[in-house]
């Protein structure tokens, strides 16, 4: 530690010389910025002890200190030449934000690791998809989230922040799904949705060195003119341009990434360009300009970059991309801040309501209310724009129209308040409490495949438009490592509306447990039982002793001890479906899963698939919707435990086979002296079906919490 102080105290006196406007310094843990702040907001740099541990700790001219413990730190770097003057984002402060994490189907996506870029702060996203950061590093006019899962490109959201009260996203991640190969050292072209690309010869790198093997192309294209563009998208439509931010008005968005047969990242060599034709909607080609402006996405800052123009050739725009990340073609524009609230006809705030704005010349942008009602948001200048409320029926989850008016944008920001009602609408309130009878100020509830956030006295209000029986849940986040949850209340809602009145959040719904190499799992409770829900990445037993890792084909074929791989001995392929264990490891005295829990056994995996209906229904409600070769027949993953196809490893041969077609878990329970069972589920149905063989064979674990 003495010589990390040392290294920090060369590096402060370094950054305490005078820097332009323009440098920002670079905070770094694990190569990636936990801080990114302008230079010339700082008052001072300085290392501090604080409850007994060293911390460094930066201090801005507006007196917000930031504190980031030295054991996190890597490294200290600083950067020149920002697409916008840094002061056009405000200073330093604190929000917070809460939001819904989908799918493409629209399913909550459990486990996506959601983070703030600026400050470090991360969390992860609960069984509905639901996250809260508090008091996370934003800038007055910016604020930024990424959302990342194994088997989807990056997500992330950028926004205004409030003054007060969380903010609502939502995100929906798009899978990687393969668009076509081509040989690195010929090129080739790849069609996908409203995108082609054409890489010349010898024009990519892996990790800076040429590469000549095969390229695998993963791309999403968006469609400009689908509602759903604004939660499939990166950070806002907003860009850097000129030193100012702009408002954008997208004709067409893309992410593409390059892998090789390993899943590692590929780039382009510097200096060399490839093609990117983007087909313009048949909607926008009268709209859309000779010439327009070409931008890619800023992961780091949340903003889109000017990168020149693109061409208008026909119905198609062509430009030259010299990296890979997102990439859009946009008119850029200025804008003004629009803020307000709205609310219900007895005065209550309608949480999670959507509010499409459309202007004559930028399209349609969508925004949503946090709990209390509030939104904030960008809206062109000098335009007469259609505002429209809407609604949610979470009995067909379509949304109805409440409201609608003109809003004439001149040159000053806009403050609104607006009054949302349907006829035929029903209130349903109540409270959210947590076991001590406190008010949950950040929890939610859910009804249907709807969540709606509690305010800041614990209370929701949920506007539905159908009489009937209804089922909602309470859910307390304010510790996100263990999220709680109430009992399933079920209520006839009648045409007075009804107030269900406390939900009392008692039972513990979600969590995380943490091995001896330090990954972290997310935990579910599954009936009975609380289970991983995702499988083993251990190299080592619970007692700190290294596990063997077995590459060899034939030495795995003729073990009779405990041992691990990764798929086709990949390292990749370990953070989305973990490990590959023999069965020996399995009962190995040592321990495998981490303390408190253990490899389950025969009688406890079927207690598991009785609870979810038995052999024929359990593996759809087990297995993930995404992440399986097609059709994935059943996948629902009703029950959480987010299966993955993540193969098999042979006994006999040591081959690998089956991922994308299969997955099976280890029980702990021989069978006879050579074999074992284990639990499988397929592709092509839903069952979850029980085998016994090989103790040899090379299978996936799940831990089950004691």
């Amino acid at each position: 530690m003495k010589k990390r102080i040392l290294f920090l105290g060369f590096l402060l006196m370094v950054f305490g010389l005078k820097l332009d406007a323009q440098t920002l310094k670079n905070i770094h843990r694990h190569n990636q910025p936990v801080l990114r702040i302008p230079t010339h907001l700082i008052d001072k740099v300085e290392t501090a002890e604080v409850n007994g541990a060293q911390v460094l700790q930066v201090r801005q001219l507006n007196g917000y200190v930031s504190e980031i413990p030295l054991s996190q730190i890597d490294s200290i770097t600083h950067s020149e030449g920002e697409s916008i003057d840094p002061a056009q984002l405000g200073s330093l402060r604190t929000a917070s934000v809460m939001g819904v994490v989908t799918g493409p189907s629209g399913a909550a996506e459990m486990n996506a690791i959601v983070r703030s870029p600026y400050g470090g702060e991360e969390t992860r996203t609960d069984p509905n998809g639901v996250f809260l950061l508090s008091n996370i590093l934003v800038y007055d006019k910016l604020g930024y989230i990424t959302i990342t899962k194994p088997g989807f490109h990056q997500g992330s959201r950028s926004f205004l922040p409030l003054e007060t009260g969380s903010n609502r996203v939502n995100v929906q991640l798009l899978p990687m799904t393969q668009s076509g190969t081509f040989s690195a050292a010929s090129g080739g072209s790849i069609t996908s949705g409203l995108l082609q690309l054409t890489f010349p010869s010898n024009a990519i790198t892996l990790n800076g060195q040429p590469y000549t093997g095969s390229v695998r192309v993963y791309t999403a294209s968006l469609d400009p003119t689908s509602p759903a563009m604004f939660d499939q998208m990166p950070g806002e439509l907003l860009g850097g341009l000129n030193d100012s931010l702009r408002l954008l008005r997208s004709f067409g968005m893309a992410s593409i990434e390059l892998r090789d047969a390993n899943m590692n990242e590929l780039q382009l060599a510097i200096g060399v360009s490839a093609t990117l034709t983007f087909n313009i909607p048949t909607a926008l080609n009268a709209e859309a300009p000779a010439t327009i402006d070409w931008w890619s996405f800023d992961e780091t800052l949340g903003y889109w970059k000017h990168e020149g123009e693109a061409v208008k050739q026909d119905n198609q725009y062509v430009g030259q991309a010299s990296h890979f990340s997102w990439w859009n073609l946009d008119v850029p524009g200025t804008f003004n801040e629009f803020h307000g609230t709205i609310n219900s006809t007895d005065s209550n705030p309608i949480s999670g309501a959507q509010m499409v704005l459309i202007s004559p010349t930028f399209g349609s942008g969508i925004n949503y209310t946090n709990s209390v009602g509030a939104f904030s948001g960008r809206v062109p200048k000098n335009q007469d724009i259609a505002l429209t409320i809407n609604l949610i029926c979470n009995t067909t989850n379509d949304w109805a129209s409440a409201f609608s008016d003109l809003i004439i944008s001149e040159d000053d920001s806009i403050l609104g308040s607006y009054i949302a009602e349907l006829t035929g609408f029903f209130p349903i309130s109540g409270n959210v409490i947590n076991c001590e009878g406190q008010s949950v100020i950040t929890g939610y509830v859910k009804m249907g495949s709807q969540v709606y956030l509690t305010n800041e006295t614990g209370q929701f209000t949920i506007q539905t438009c159908a009489l009937g029986e209804y089922v909602i849940r309470g859910y307390d986040t304010s510790n996100a490592d263990s999220v709680m949850a109430s009992v399933s209340d079920t209520f006839q809602l009648g045409p007075d509306g009804i107030n269900i009145g406390n939900l009392q959040t008692c039972t513990e719904f979600f969590g995380v447990v943490s091995d001896n190499d330090g990954y972290i799992y997310p935990t579910l409770h599954i009936g009975s039982q609380f289970w991983m829900v995702e499988n083993l990445r251990s190299s080592s037993f619970a007692n700190g002793e290294p596990i063997p890792n077995i590459t060899d084909d034939t030495e795995w074929s003729q073990l009779i001890y405990g041992a691990w791989c990764n798929y086709n001995n990949s390292p990749v392929y370990d953070a989305i479906y973990g490990k590959v264990y023999n069965w020996y490891t399995t009962v190995d005295p040592r321990g495998l899963c981490p303390t408190g829990w253990h490899v389950p056994s025969d009688a406890e995996w079927s207690v598991l698939r009785e609870y979810l209906g038995g052999y024929i229904e359990a593996g759809g409600k087990m297995k993930s919707i995404t992440g399986w070769r097609p059709p994935n027949t059943g996948a629902n993953n009703e029950s959480g435990f987010s299966g993955l196809s993540g193969g098999s490893r042979s006994y006999s041969y040591g081959d690998f086979y089956n991922v994308d077609d299969n997955t099976s878990w280890w029980s702990s329970t021989g069978n006879t002296t050579a074999d074992a069972w284990y639990y499988q589920l397929y592709y092509s149905n839903g069952y979850a079906d029980r085998y016994s063989f090989s103790k040899r064979n090379g299978h996936s674990v799940r831990c089950l919490r004691d």
